[in-house]
C-alpha cells in the first residue's frame, strides 16, 4: 500500500511539474487568445499590444511551450538553418466572415521566430 501511495505522490509531482507557467501579464487571458482564432472575434486585437510590450518575457520559451501558452500557430514556415516561424492572425484573415479580402503582406499578425536550437529568438507584429 505504501508503495502504491509513493508511486502515485512521485507520479502526481512529475506531471505538474512538466506544466508550462505563461508570463504573468496582467491583462493578458491566453485562454481568450487561444479561442480568438485568427483573430475573428477582435480578441487578439486588444491583447497583442500587451504581447509586444512584454515580449522579453516570451523569449525564454520554446516551441512547445509556446504552442501551451498560446495555442497552436494559425500557420508556420520552416526557415533556412533550421529556424521555424510561428505566425498567429490578430486581424483581416480570410477564413474570417464579414472581413473584407486583404492581401497577405496586409493582415496584421503576430510572427515568434525560433533557431535551430528551438528558442524564441524574435517576436514581431506586421502592419500593427
Amino acid at each position: 500500500m505504501n508503495r502504491f501511495l509513493l508511486k502515485t505522490a512521485l507520479s502526481l509531482c512529475i506531471l505538474t511539474s512538466c506544466e508550462t507557467t505563461p508570463p504573468d501579464i496582467e491583462g493578458l487571458d491566453y485562454e481568450k487568445w487561444e479561442l480568438d482564432k485568427f483573430g475573428c472575434d477582435g480578441d487578439r486585437i486588444e491583447m497583442v499590444r500587451l504581447i509586444t510590450e512584454n515580449k522579453e518575457d516570451f523569449f525564454r520559451y520554446r516551441q512547445n511551450e509556446i504552442i501551451d501558452i498560446l495555442g497552436k500557430p494559425d500557420n508556420l514556415t520552416l526557415y533556412e538553418r533550421g529556424q521555424t516561424i510561428y505566425f498567429y492572425y490578430i486581424k483581416y484573415h480570410p477564413n474570417c466572415p464579414d472581413i473584407p479580402y486583404r492581401a497577405e503582406e496586409e493582415r496584421v499578425k503576430l510572427e515568434i521566430r525560433f533557431d535551430a536550437l528551438n528558442r524564441s529568438k524574435e517576436l514581431y507584429v506586421y502592419n500593427y
